[in-house]
């Protein structure tokens, strides 16, 4: 199996089209085309549906480019290391962090590096139900809500967030101080899908009180619940920051009367000396966590030792 036949595979799956695919390659759409057939015989599946102009993947290939993007992800990054060199370039960054951390609090933070005319980065999605091997994944550093079972790579809590219900701008539970489980099993609700670990613990903590969730609406992405909750399509319940990024766009952030936390986590191949940039972004990311999150967002003490050199 070849590798530019990898690479066209992403490329019709980034574009949607052959010949947005050459254009990505600097290959002609033949070529492209060929490349894909080569692709499909080799695997045995068919990896695509046309209609018209547009390429459709099909569920096989969906889960195929799930599989080799952190191939691809790490053969980009040789290619890119091999530059640094020539360069004379410190080595470049590479960062993997969940949906919900990649949608505001990594942004910000790589804001506040990018003043380092040094800093050099790449940031890839870290899909929890694949998981983080060092084998598989170039990665120097991962952000993720813990715990997070599916990696080998050390394990680093350096925040606890609060959960917190978003509410349209408009909504009667807004006139409240507190919003409590009871309310918004109540009301329509965003659910995040079964599957993502922020469910699982609203479901565990809606069955204590006694009530059930009947969801409206199910989405796999946080930052898409807190923009239907902005639309008056209903509540949803969020990590802190994740909501923060939404005030000021048809929304209101309330506290929960209820224990829903989630953890903030590092996943490191190991030690990271003190002034390694590295270490310096961590430090960084749990700084902006702390801002953005405010009261809703506590800075451990394990990781203010690791910050002081103690461990």
């Amino acid at each position: 199996m070849r590798i530019d036949w990898l690479s066209a595979f992403r490329a019709v799956m980034q574009t949607g089209t052959a010949t947005g695919a050459a254009g990505v390659m600097l290959r002609t759409q033949p070529q492209i085309s060929r490349m894909i057939s080569e692709l499909e015989r080799e695997l045995d599946l068919k990896l695509f549906q046309r209609e018209g102009r547009r390429l459709i993947p099909t569920p096989e290939a969906l889960e195929f480019h799930q599989l080799i993007e952190p191939i691809l992800n790490s053969l980009d990054g040789m290619r890119n290391a091999a530059q640094a060199i020539k360069e004379k370039r410190g080595k470049r960054i590479v960062v993997s962090a969940e949906p919900f951390q990649l949608h505001s609090l990594i942004p910000a933070a790589i804001q506040d590096m990018a003043r380092d005319a040094d800093f050099d980065c790449a940031l890839d999605i870290c899909i929890r139900a694949i998981g983080l091997w060092t084998t598989r994944d170039n990665v120097d550093l991962a952000v993720v809500a813990l715990p997070f079972t599916q990696t080998d790579l050390r394990q680093i809590v350096f925040a606890e967030a609060q959960l917190v219900a978003v509410l349209p701008k408009s909504h009667p539970l807004t006139a409240r101080r507190n919003v409590k489980l009871q309310d918004i099993a109540a009301e329509r609700f965003i659910a995040l899908r079964p599957t993502t670990l922020l469910r699982a613990q609203i479901d565990m903590a809606v069955a204590r009180v006694g009530f059930v969730l009947s969801p409206r609406i199910e989405t796999t992405s946080g930052a898409t619940a807190c923009e239907l909750a902005a639309r008056g399509l209903g509540v949803t319940v969020a990590d802190p920051v994740l909501a923060a990024s939404f005030r000021g766009k048809g929304i209101e952030v309330r506290p929960l009367a209820a224990d829903l936390r989630l953890t903030y986590g590092f996943l490191v191949p190991g030690k990271i000396a003190d002034r390694h940039p590295v270490h310096r972004l961590m430090q960084t990311i749990a700084r902006t966590a702390a801002r953005l999150g405010g009261k809703f967002v506590s800075l451990e003490p394990e990781w203010k030792k690791i910050v002081e050199g103690r461990l």
